[in-house]
């Protein structure tokens, strides 16, 4: 069975992210969303290229941030969840895999 892969946007959990990835059966990749300048996509490119979904904790970064991210999945057709519920680590890995239909 293949490992469906997040790329998890905003926070500072990246251990306890990476951990629950795990036991959930799927691989993480972490950006905290804090870039110089704002959100450039060079930062997120290859992370939205080789997820299967995208969780952007919305209460965790800036707006522009969010924007070069949905532009990224717009380009690459990357499924993308908006997490407006905190930005704990198991409702983050529950939005993505449910937007995957693998929760």
């Amino acid at each position: 069975m293949k490992r469906n892969t997040l790329f998890i946007v905003g926070g500072s959990q990246e251990q306890t992210f990476m951990k629950m990835g795990k036991k959930q059966n799927c691989n993480i990749l972490f950006h905290p969303g804090k870039v110089r300048n704002g959100g450039v996509k060079s930062a997120f490119r290859k992370s939205v290229k080789n997820a299967d979904c995208v969780v952007v904790l919305c209460d965790a970064l800036m707006h522009e941030t969010m924007y070069q991210v949905k532009d990224l999945c717009k380009e690459y057709n990357t499924k993308v969840v908006f997490h407006t519920n905190g930005f704990g680590a198991s409702g983050a890995i529950a939005a993505g895999l449910g937007k995957l239909g693998a929760a």
